[in-house]
Order: C-alpha cells, then sequence, then structure tokens
C-alpha cells in the first residue's frame, strides 16, 4: 500500500496506482472491524498486583475495562484473515488465562482459528492478583480462581459483542508523541544501577538506556468515516497512580474519557504498552519544573496530565489522517512460539537462591500474620527455580514464549510477552520494513527482559528472579520477530511476465527495435556521450542536465534497458515520451535511478514524483555499480514497470504525455554520473 500523503496529492493530477501483489502477504481485501469495551472491574475486594506487599481493595479510583477490536478481511464475503486483539487493565497475563479465552471462543465460533487472539496488557499496578501462588489472601476478598474465571467471562463476552457489531470499515494510521516516558534505571560511576534510585549524588552517571515517546496509532472507522476506534502504542507503564489500595486503570481512564468526549461514548481505546521494561512514567529531572508547568494548565493530577497528553496526541494525529483511510488492506496475522535462550544459572547461584527462598519461608512458618510481606518474596524465588528447572530439560536452555506479528495495511504489529528493555523496541524499529511498527509488550506472563548493560549494573529487573530470559533471548526475539515482520512486508516478489524477460540481454520474440544500432538517429551532446558500437556511454561530473535522446518519437510501447551507472552521487534515469527544448531542458517521464530514485516515476518539467519506490526495498533489490534491467509498458496514460524483475511502477497518470523521444539523462547538480547502457530495445504497440 503506498503512503496516502501520496494518494491525496495523485488525485489532484489525475494518477491511479495500481498495486501488484506482494509476497508472503495476503493480497489487498475488504477490511471489516467490530469493537466492543468490556468491565474487568470487580464487585468484591481483590488482592492488588503489582508490589511484593499484600494489599486487599477497598475502593475504585478508576474502572478497569478489556478492550477488543476484530479486524477482518474478506474476499466475496469470505473470510481469509481474522485477528482479534485485546487490551486489558492488569499487570500481566498467565497463559492460563489466555487459553482459557481461546477455549470459550473457540466453543462459540468452531471455525475460528483462535489462536489468533491476543490479550495484552496495560500493566497498570493497581488491578487484581492473577497470578494463584503469588500472596496468601484472606477469605473475605476475592481469590485469585474467582477473578481469573469472571476475566474470562468477561472478555469471551466482549469478543462475541464484537463480533456482532462487525461492520465493513475503513483504517488510517500516524505517529504521533508525546512525553510520557523516561528511563527508570539510574546508574553511578561504579558501574552500578537500580530502578528509580536516587539521581542528586556525586556518584550519578545518568539514565542507563534510551527513552522513546513517539506514539504509533491505528484508526478505525465506519462506512460513513466515523471513528470507531484507535489501537493507541505508548511506550510506558501505566503507573503514575501506584500503592494505594484502590483499584485503577492509570493514566489509560482519563486518555479514554477524552476520546470518547471527542469521538462519541461507543469509541473503543486499544491501550498498547510498547517496549518500556526500563521506562515509566515517573519524572526524573526537572521535577520541579514539570510540577509547575501541570499546575499552570489547571491540570489536578499527573493522571489528567498524561491523559491530556496522549489524548491530545491521538487527536492531533487523528487531524492528520482523517481522511487517508483505506477500506482495502494488506491484512496477514502469524502466531509462533519461540523457543528463546533462556537465562542460565550455575549450581551455586541456584543453591543460593534456594537457600533465601527456604530462609523466608522459615520464617513464614514461624510468624505466619507476616504473611502479607513475605509469600511475595517466597513465591518469587520459587517461581525462579521451577523455570529453571523446566527449561534445564530443554534443549539450548529454551524457554518457550509466544509472539503475534499482523500486518495491517502499512502497519506492522508485534507482541512480546516480556517487560522488553526500550533498546530492544527500537532495535526493531530500527529494521522493520513496515512503514510503522507497533511494538506490543505484555501479551503474556510479564518478565523483563533486559539489556546487557543492565545485567551488569545489576538491580531489580535485571537479575535472574525478574526474568525468564537474557540479553541473549532478547537478541534472539528481536530477529525472529524482524523475520516475520519483513516477510509480511517483502515487496520483492519476482513477477516479471514472459514477454519482458531477457535471453543474453536481448528481447524474446519478434518485432523488436535496437535503439543502439547504427541506423538509429540519436540527438546528444558529444562532451557527455558517446556511441560505442552498440552501446551508449555517458558521463558528466555536474552543472546542468545533460540528455541524450531519440529523433524518433514513440507513442505505446514495450521497452527493454539495461545499464550499469556508478559515480559519486550518480543520478540518472530512462527517458520515456520525452519532449526536449534542450538538452539541459527536457520535459517528459524518467523511469528513475539513484539514491532515493531507483523503481521511481517521475516527470520532468511537470508533475515531479508520479510513484515512489520504498528507499529500503530498492537497496536490496539495485545491483549497485552493476549491470541493472527496467523493462517498460506504456500503454496511453497507463505506465508500468519491472525493475529486475520486480513492478515497482503501475499507475494511471491523466495529465502526462502520450507520445515523445527514448532518451537516457546525466542529472544537474554536484553528482558524478557515469552511465553505460548496452540494451536499449523497443516494441511498439497498437493503441
Amino acid at each position: 500500500m503506498l503512503k496516502s500523503s501520496l494518494l491525496n496529492f495523485a488525485i489532484g493530477l489525475g494518477i491511479t496506482f495500481f498495486l501488484p501483489t506482494i509476497t508472503g502477504m495476503a493480497a489487498t481485501k475488504k477490511v471489516y472491524v467490530g469493537t466492543s469495551e468490556v468491565s474487568i472491574t470487580p464487585n468484591r475486594p481483590v488482592a492488588l498486583e503489582g508490589s511484593f506487599a499484600l494489599r486487599i481493595s477497598d475502593g475504585i479510583q478508576s474502572p478497569i475495562v478489556a478492550s477488543i477490536i476484530i479486524v477482518e478481511s474478506r474476499e466475496h464475503q469470505k473470510v481469509i484473515e481474522r485477528s482479534v486483539m485485546v487490551s486489558a487493565d492488569l499487570v500481566h497475563l498467565p497463559m492460563e488465562m489466555i487459553i482459557a479465552v481461546r477455549k470459550k471462543i473457540s466453543q462459540r465460533y468452531p471455525k475460528w482459528n483462535t489462536n489468533k487472539i491476543f490479550i495484552s496488557t496495560t500493566h497498570t499496578h493497581q488491578a487484581p492478583v492473577v497470578m494463584r501462588n503469588n500472596f496468601i489472601i484472606p477469605e473475605h476478598a476475592m481469590s485469585v480462581a474467582e477473578y481469573i474465571d469472571y476475566f474470562v467471562e468477561q472478555v469471551t463476552m466482549g469478543i462475541v459483542s464484537a463480533q456482532q457489531n462487525l461492520q465493513t470499515a475503513s483504517v488510517a494510521w500516524g505517529l504521533g508523541s508525546a512525553i510520557v516516558a523516561y528511563n527508570r534505571r539510574t546508574t553511578y560511576l561504579d558501574g552500578s544501577a537500580q530502578v528509580y534510585s536516587a539521581i542528586n549524588r556525586p556518584e550519578f552517571k545518568g539514565p542507563e538506556g534510551p527513552e522513546y515517546q513517539g506514539i504509533p496509532i491505528i484508526f478505525f472507522f465506519n462506512d460513513a468515516g466515523k471513528p470507531l476506534a484507535a489501537a493507541v502504542n505508548v511506550w510506558s507503564p501505566s503507573q503514575e497512580y501506584f500503592g494505594s489500595k484502590k483499584i485503577s486503570a492509570d493514566f489509560w481512564h482519563p486518555v479514554r474519557e477524552r476520546l470518547k468526549q471527542e469521538f462519541g461514548k461507543k469509541f473503543v481505546t486499544l491501550a498498547w504498552c510498547g517496549a518500556s521494561g526500563d521506562q515509566g512514567p515517573w519524572r526524573r529531572v526537572h521535577v520541579e519544573a514539570e510540577e509547575r508547568m501541570r499546575k499552570l494548565r489547571g491540570i489536578d493530577s499527573w493522571l489528567e496530565e498524561f491523559g491530556r497528553r496522549i489524548a491530545g496526541s491521538v487527536m492531533d494525529t487523528y487531524k492528520l489522517v482523517q481522511n487517508e483511510r483505506h477500506h482495502t488492506i494488506q491484512h496477514s496475522h502469524v502466531m509462533k512460539t519461540l523457543p528463546l535462550p533462556g537465562w542460565k544459572l550455575t549450581a551455586k547461584e541456584l543453591q543460593d537462591i534456594r537457600n533465601w527462598r527456604n530462609s523466608l519461608a522459615e520464617e513464614l512458618a514461624s510468624e505466619p500474620e507476616r504473611a502479607h510481606a513475605l509469600a511475595r518474596p517466597i513465591s518469587w524465588r520459587t517461581q525462579l527455580l521451577e523455570r529453571q528447572e523446566a527449561m534445564s530439560k530443554r534443549d539450548n536452555h529454551a524457554y518457550d514464549s509466544e509472539i503475534h506479528v499482523l500486518r495491517i495495511g502499512d502497519v506492522a504489529i508485534c507482541t512480546n510477552q516480556f517487560e522488553l528493555y526500550t533498546e530492544f523496541g527500537l532495535r526493531i524499529l530500527a529494521r522493520s520494513d513496515a512503514h510503522m511498527t507497533c511494538v506490543v509488550q505484555l501479551t503474556g506472563p510479564a518478565h523483563y527482559l533486559p539489556t546487557e548493560e543492565a545485567v551488569k549494573g545489576r538491580g531489580y529487573g535485571a537479575i535472574p528472579e525478574s526474568c525468564a530470559v537474557g540479553p541473549e533471548g532478547g537478541t534472539a526475539l528481536v530477529n525472529e520477530t524482524l523475520t516475520v515482520i519483513n516477510e509480511l512486508f517483502n515487496n520483492l516478489k519476482i513477477t516479471l511476465p514472459d514477454h519482458g524477460k531477457l535471453k543474453d540481454d536481448m528481447p524474446v520474440g519478434a518485432g523488436w527495435q535496437d535503439l543502439l544500432a547504427k541506423d538509429i538517429q540519436w540527438e546528444l551532446e558529444p562532451e557527455y556521450w558517446q556511441r560505442r558500437g552498440k552501446s551508449l556511454h555517458g558521463e558528466s561530473t555536474g552543472g546542468d542536465h545533460h540528455f541524450a535522446w531519440t529523433k524518433d518519437e514513440f507513442t505505446d510501447f514495450e521497452l527493454h534497458a539495461v545499464m550499469k551507472m556508478s559515480g559519486t552521487g550518480a543520478n540518472s534515469g530512462v527517458g520515456i515520451r520525452l519532449n526536449p527544448i534542450s538538452a539541459n531542458n527536457v520535459p517528459g517521464y524518467q523511469i528513475d535511478m539513484g539514491p532515493s530514485h531507483w523503481g521511481s516515476l517521475w516527470e520532468e518539467g511537470g508533475a515531479g514524483m508520479i510513484q515512489k519506490f520504498r528507499d529500503k526495498d530498492a537497496h536490496r533489490l539495485v545491483k549497485h555499480e552493476d549491470w541493472n534491467h527496467y523493462y517498460v509498458i506504456a500503454r496511453g496514460h497507463h505506465i508500468q514497470a519491472w525493475l529486475n524483475g520486480v513492478k515497482t511502477i503501475d499507475v494511471h497518470h491523466d495529465a502526462g504525455p502520450l507520445k515523445g523521444a527514448i532518451g537516457l539523462e546525466l542529472c544537474n547538480g554536484p553528482k558524478h554520473t557515469i552511465i553505460d547502457v548496452r540494451t536499449l530495445s523497443l516494441r511498439r504497440l497498437p493503441r
């Protein structure tokens, strides 16, 4: 799918794009969307997750919810792909809860591939405990088993509701930004590190890792263009409101309320927590200045301030992309279980942890009234020992972890179960072939996944008790995720038709005219262009344009060009339907060549860039400083071109020329361009 800004520009120029089928992904299909939002707020006191001491809820600061978006792509009403995306205001999600939801949905919809349901969490630390053995919970509170049953029932009901209101829809996307997260790992000059430790000390070195403030957003609309929902990818856990006994969705509640005021009460916000194992919303520097600015705005709390920032970014992005909706999209969904290399401990390390756990258990046995403080530290180490035991029986000490990778139009969505350190998320963004990538963490059991620097600095979130896998596992996760993303966004399928193929650099079939033959006359500047037998050589060190072109003109045709280009900043193009005024002024089309131009269609002296081929794809496709092959079909206003067998241009340009010469360009400016052409063959086509 081409970028929508280009499409809008094209409308005014009478341009229609024809998109080729891409390998590794579904063809473009009509999109349907269903949405719902259900309460997951318990009606009784519950134990709250998010600290090592037991807290029993005594009220509600804000309700917690599960938001659901179902995306279906259909062809002639047949469902080709279905993705069910759920976001819940919880700390994390044991796999037993995800499996239970899938099982219930499978009973309701037996033909569904329920493996394509993923549930992520926002990581609010004011949500019910969902690990069965983390605390000893008093009888008057809802048990973990009871809450899990309630959650599964509510989410199942929400998915069914979303399916029942499925409707034809459209999709748009945009990248917002807001300052929400700060790196929360403090490092010191002695090499140590800790989460949220003091920075106003002489030995303070700085934050350990990077921060990311981008907010990738996907909007979903009904047929009339009214917003139905948005998936909002904020790279921060929702942990501003922390430590009380009130249930809370943290800053996501004011975000939702603001967006409902803007878009309607039924608007659904799918809250995605991005890679932020080492990020959080607590201010680290300029704390007094931050407080002052909040108060000057008249904002009562940081929950509301972050709600203002995030919702404001969503609305600002919406205004920019609302008219760039797509009713047909590329849609694919891959679920895989990765055997990641687990964190391997020595026998001594295991024994030290076992001794520590046993010592705490003895304290609990002698002082049962301290269960509120001791149960979680005991379970923390018990779970580590159980993980290590399970991994010791696997090849590569493997830890199985589920990921989902989706393509929705131009956007990739990739999930992981971890509190993934920001560096790993940035690695994915940097190498993803998607136009925009959403990294969604906490789609399962939450273990930290730290960087090498964090492991060296140690501290909470970077020690074995906090983690199932270490940096090696993080690199494997990044690489495997990118393999799937880049398969789904692979634009390099060879689709060259048989009549567009060459044999020994010569076209196949009858009716071809060799434009480099001696009897074909050319207009050229001898100081820049030389005809060498059945080849053409050009070289320019910059300055003006220097074109060479045939004296004959052509209307509809197919064309082969095999050429090699080199030189610092080299830029050229195969000109078609040229109407020269001078060697420096030659209006017409160029099948472009050069950095940021390979595979693109340019109109010199006219509309400029007509169709842009992605730089990433071109870089992998082009044989730099070697021979490359263009095959071009120009029929009426419809122009198509293949570069080394891959279709890069397919466009209708009603405002462009219908007749002209064939030629080559040496581009102007500070460029050293050397070009050799060994094949330039044309076959006329009937109108």
